[in-house]
């Protein structure tokens, strides 16, 4: 029909943008410009690592799109990330997905999302749209999360409820420092338990020794000492079972 096609079979190999595009067989559009790859396909850019069933790369737009079958990111971090539609651009480093994603890092925590991208120069993921994090003993569910993988930091947006056990804690934006097992929550803080309930401005949760500092206008209820308070400043220490209330207590 007019147009000029290259074949190229195994294993074939390509080169653009510094970036390597790996397969067992690939048709090449040399008119369009456009590489349609197949079997044990690799996008392989400084240390990051695509891998899928097929491929189309269109050459012009810098553009390697994934259909329909699964294809799984790997970063630098050993952070992978898996979906069945995928956008990645090899001059810029950035990969879109959408019709849901899911991502464990190196340590088993697993987000997902309906959609989102990664900047591969930027070690940044982005989750938008009925997002879920799952840890150990931890579940959080928020509107956008943004996991920064070299400070192993994730940012949460409006809405976002969190559940450990019987506990439920919801904000309206905050942070979670794995390396250091803090979560750090503010604007509308809530918090309830079995007996306790709570409100805050602010509020540092320490994940690994399960104690709170609650700051701002704080208020507590207490079903089981039918105890109210008010103060400026909260802080419960859990291996104590000790709250102490500072600036402006009231009881």
């Amino acid at each position: 029909n007019g147009e000029s096609f290259r074949k190229v079979t195994g294993p074939a190999r390509f080169l653009h943008n510094n970036t390597y595009l790996l397969c067992d067989s690939a048709l090449w559009n040399v008119t369009t410009n456009i590489i349609d790859a197949v079997g044990h396909v690799q996008i392989i850019q400084d240390r990051t690592r695509l891998s899928s069933g097929s491929l189309q790369y269109v050459v012009d737009d810098d553009l390697a799109k994934f259909r329909g079958g699964l294809v799984q990111l790997e970063d630098k971090d050993k952070n992978t990330l898996r979906t069945r539609y995928l956008d990645y651009n090899t001059k810029d480093s950035v990969a879109i997905f959408q019709n849901g994603a899911s991502m464990r890092d190196k340590d088993g925590q697993v987000i997902e999302s309906l959609y989102g991208s990664y900047d591969s120069k930027a070690s940044l993921f982005v989750f938008n749209d009925q997002v879920n994090m799952y840890m150990d003993t931890t579940f959080v569910k928020t509107s956008r999360l943004e996991y920064r993988s070299d400070i192993n930091t994730a940012y949460f947006g409006y809405g976002t409820d969190m559940w450990q056990d019987d506990n439920m804690l919801s904000a309206d934006d905050g942070w979670y420092d794995r390396s250091r097992e803090l979560f750090f929550f503010r604007n509308n803080v809530h918090l309830l338990t079995k007996t306790q309930e709570a409100w805050a401005d602010t509020m540092y949760y320490y994940r690994a020794l399960n104690d709170l500092d609650m700051q701002g206008a704080v208020e507590l209820m207490d079903t089981t000492s039918n105890v109210f308070a008010l103060a400026g400043r909260f802080e419960y220490q859990d291996s104590l079972s000790k709250v102490t209330m500072t600036r402006d207590p009231a009881l």
